[in-house]
């Protein structure tokens, strides 16, 4: 009994071919999906990361601005204050004046209620003979008038140098109070740029994050829908299984109504081994099972064409198409899998040596493996026709039909 008839029969290997057709229909394998969404994932991290980050960053550049502005408030709380004390002063300074101005007012007017005193008189009772008590008594007047007014000046002077002093205090307090305010108008400015930054980053990082949620939930659709095929195919395999086993059923039913010798020969010219004598598509040798022989005493059905041929024989491309795999896959040896136009995949199992990898373009006629070993003691080369994911006779085939030359 032929190994890969056997396996193709089998729910398991059907599964895992019906697996990788599905998985090479599409843009993308599930693999591929799988390892983008994961990707993805990893980069939405990545950009909350940085998000949380630039927000950490704009929350202490906020508080910065805080305390700036509140250091702006206290400046011009205190230049108010100094601008009051300024004017404190000079309404100080003015009063000083004007008590002056008032004492020596009111000493002009004294001295000239005593000018008599002031035109020489006292000097004359003093050089001639006169009262000396009197003339004392001018003196003592007049002295009396002037020292007031001579103590109010130098109060006047010390104040003044005070009020001076006060001045220049005040002037260089608000010298350092403008440079300050310099300096934190300068900080403002790049307080105010850098939150400026921080918030346009925040922004940009907040629209990453955005894409990269709808691309991930894209992918995730996109994960759905290929789990969704791949159930519908596990059911499809699933039900043919079932149709199949039936079918053995009724086959074996069949068979032993009839005689065993009563059955016809099979030759091989139902299929004409010229298709692959005469252009060596896909082999040179004969065609030795064809598609829906029975083997297994009737229990199972050849779902492909075994040739006969000798080992190390090349092994062509039946139509153009690209190779969709190239490996080794349980159950199948080495096997080459290409894609042809109509949705037509064709399988070359069993294979000595791989000429091709997946992704290569082949021309009708293109070497993409050798034969090896069908069975044990078997060489030769088995070839199955998909169209889509289900075996099909190859003689339904237009490429097969025309390289048959029929």
């Amino acid at each position: 009994m032929h190994r890969h008839s056997t396996l193709g029969r089998n729910s398991r290997s059907r599964l895992i071919l019906v697996w990788l057709c599905l998985l090479l229909s599409g843009p993308a394998s599930a693999a591929e999906v799988e390892e983008k969404i994961e990707s993805q994932r990893e980069a939405i991290e990545a950009t909350e990361a940085q998000r949380e980050s630039a927000r950490a960053e704009l929350e202490t550049h906020r508080e910065a601005m805080e305390r700036l502005e509140r250091r702006v408030q206290a400046l011009g709380q205190e230049r108010a204050a100094l601008e009051e004390r300024r004017d404190s002063l000079d309404a100080q300074e003015a009063k000083l004046r004007q008590g002056l101005s008032d004492r020596q007012a009111e000493l002009e007017r004294r001295l000239r209620a005593a000018y008599p005193l002031t035109r020489g008189g006292a000097l004359k009772a003093l050089l001639a003979e006169g009262d000396i008590l009197q003339a004392r008594r001018d003196f003592h007047y007049i002295k009396h008038l002037i020292e007031p007014i001579q103590q109010a000046r130098l109060d006047l002077q010390k104040q003044q140098a005070a009020l001076e002093r006060n001045h220049q205090a005040i002037s260089a307090t608000a010298q350092a109070l403008d440079q300050a305010g310099e300096q934190l108008d300068q900080h403002q400015e790049q307080l105010a740029k850098n939150l400026a930054r921080q918030e346009s980053l925040l922004a940009r990082l907040g629209e990453t994050l955005d894409q990269q949620q709808m691309t991930l939930q894209a992918l995730l659709q996109k994960k759905k829908r290929l789990d969704r095929e791949v159930a519908a195919a596990r059911a499809e395999a699933q039900a043919q299984a079932q149709a199949d086993a039936k079918a053995r059923a009724e086959r074996a039913l069949q068979e032993k109504r009839t005689s065993a010798s009563s059955a016809p020969a099979r030759t091989e010219s139902r299929v004409p081994g010229a298709l692959a004598l005469s252009s060596a598509i896909p082999i040179d040798g004969v065609i030795e099972r064809h598609y829906g022989d029975s083997i297994s005493n009737g229990q199972l059905r050849n779902e492909g064409v075994i040739f006969r041929a000798q080992g190390g024989q090349p092994v062509r491309a039946i139509d153009t198409g690209t190779v969709a795999f190239a490996g080794t896959l349980k159950g199948w040896g080495k096997l080459v899998m290409l894609r042809h136009r109509d949705d037509y995949l064709s399988l070359y199992a069993h294979c000595r040596t791989v000429n091709v990898n997946k992704g290569d373009r082949v021309e009708t006629g293109t070497q993409v493996c050798e034969s090896g070993t069908v069975d044990a003691d078997r060489h030769g080369l088995y070839v199955e026709v998909r169209r889509g994911s289900r075996p099909i006779d190859p003689g339904r085939w237009p490429a097969w039909q025309k390289a048959a030359g029929s």
